[in-house]
């Protein structure tokens, strides 16, 4: 009867997140950062919950993976996972939502009539075009350093893309492959991908045979650098960037690719596991392709908050360290030994740490509510959730003045910071492996700054 309950009381936050988030797309006709965070925190903390508890109520045998441990947790555990994502969301909606309502009345109209100028004029602004394509060039450099590096250590391209899923497996000493002193090039080869947006950027300005070349040299870089480090998620919101940017220049239904792509994608997520696995190992692994195993695949920030809590008694807070941690965590030990600094060990070590002994196979990651329990407990979802919406409003207010239909991969690749971080928010790992995102987003901030000093000089003259 008690999980029946929570079930509805889950209902009826989707009901409200669902309803804000289409309340959001019909103000603004934006894919911006507040609705990818919604849609992550719909999936991952009210979607996701439903269907577990469901599952486990029809199928008390053979349950495996994340959804066996979703499955001992008693009344208590439910009742408090829930408890903190209806607060969660709360503290989120307020903290986004205090700003816009002050001042979106005086603001609207100056605003509206700044992005129709930024829209029109940025086609015609050379600076901009200088930036995209020197930005292009020098993050492709930089990427396909590391690359070289990385590929000449491990025997060659073909030899660096079967050792992929090996160089990704939680607990994997990258030192046994790799060089000491070209560790380093693995953070480097990340630049790689945001090259890929500032050249496809710059050839929706001018046409240039020169930037096309260097661009098909990208997006070869970029594909290799997602088969050996990135991972099956990160091919896939790649790919979901100019799928959807394609979608609403070339369609007047672009929803209904949306939702072919997301079926579709959700198809691939096993399948590119397999692929991985294959390439590095030379045989297919046996895998379930029922619907806990689906499941399986995005129910880690459930049982996370299900065990929150145990975790602390365990552990005890980390009293903001996991804030800070990738600063240091971010260069290589051969640097950091230079120095007399060793590495911090990262939040989400002592969470796999908890379920070591089980069937639960890899690194478990820490999301985003996770993350705020485990510095400062109950506080430190308030406090986490305050941040993250204003990181969030920021953003938007960035893509607001940047976005077009003609760059909506742009703005898309930004949203998506929002998205990863809610289930993924360790920041250590994004720092190190999805840092070409905030590189996309000090691009629009660039970009911004240049439209905005273009059009106040038009407008003296």
């Amino acid at each position: 009867m008690a999980i029946w309950l929570v079930l509805f009381l889950y209902s009826v936050l989707l009901i409200i997140g669902i309803y804000n988030l289409f309340t959001e797309y019909k103000h603004k006709k934006i894919l911006n950062a507040f609705i990818f965070f919604h849609a992550a925190f719909i999936l991952y903390y009210i979607l996701i919950p439903i269907f577990s508890l469901i599952f486990i109520d029809i199928n008390s045998k053979g349950l495996k993976g994340f959804i066996l441990w979703i499955s001992l947790g008693d009344s208590y555990d439910i009742f408090y996972a829930f408890s903190y994502t209806v607060i969660a969301y709360s503290v989120f909606m307020i903290a986004y939502r205090i700003r816009f309502t002050s001042n979106i009345k005086r603001n609207s109209k100056d605003k509206g009539n700044s992005k129709n100028e930024n829209r029109i004029n940025i086609s015609d602004n050379s600076r901009v075009y200088k930036l995209a394509v020197l930005a292009g060039v020098s993050s492709l450099t930089i990427g396909v350093f590391g690359e070289l590096l990385i590929a000449n250590s491990l025997g060659g391209i073909l030899n660096a893309l079967a050792m992929g899923d090996q160089l990704r497996a939680y607990g994997s000493d990258n030192s046994y492959l790799i060089p000491q002193n070209r560790l380093f090039a693995i953070v480097l080869m990340v630049s790689s991908l945001a090259s890929t947006y500032f050249l496809v950027y710059a050839l929706r300005i001018k046409r240039s045979v020169c930037v096309l070349v260097i661009l098909l040299i990208s997006i070869f870089a970029s594909i290799f650098l997602l088969f050996i480090n990135a991972g099956r998620l990160g091919v896939l919101l790649f790919g979901l960037t100019f799928f959807i940017d394609f979608a609403f220049r070339k369609s007047k239904h672009p929803f209904i690719y949306i939702f072919v792509y997301s079926i579709i994608g959700f198809i691939l997520l096993k399948r590119l596991d397999d692929l991985f696995f294959y390439l590095s190992y030379g045989y297919i692994k046996q895998s379930s392709t029922d619907f806990g195993s689906f499941l399986n695949e995005f129910a880690f920030p459930y049982l996370n908050l299900l065990n929150v809590h145990h975790i602390n008694d365990a552990f005890g807070l980390r009293m903001g360290v996991d804030y800070f941690t990738w600063i240091i965590n971010i260069f290589p030990s051969s640097v950091l030994n230079v120095f007399g600094l060793t590495k911090v060990t990262s939040g989400y070590v002592y969470i796999t740490q908890y379920y070591s002994g089980t069937d639960i196979q890899g690194g478990i990651p820490t999301d985003l509510i996770t993350l705020g329990i485990r510095q400062f407990g109950f506080i430190g979802i308030l406090i986490i959730f305050i941040i993250v919406a204003g990181i969030c409003k920021k953003t938007d207010e960035v893509i607001d003045h940047l976005h077009s239909d003609k760059f909506y991969f742009i703005t898309l690749r930004i949203a998506l910071i929002m998205f990863i971080i809610v289930p993924y928010a360790d920041l250590d790992s994004f720092f190190r492996n999805r840092y070409d995102m905030i590189m996309v987003l000090l691009f629009a901030v660039m970009v911004n700054l240049i439209n905005y000093k273009y059009n106040r000089n038009a407008k003296r003259n």
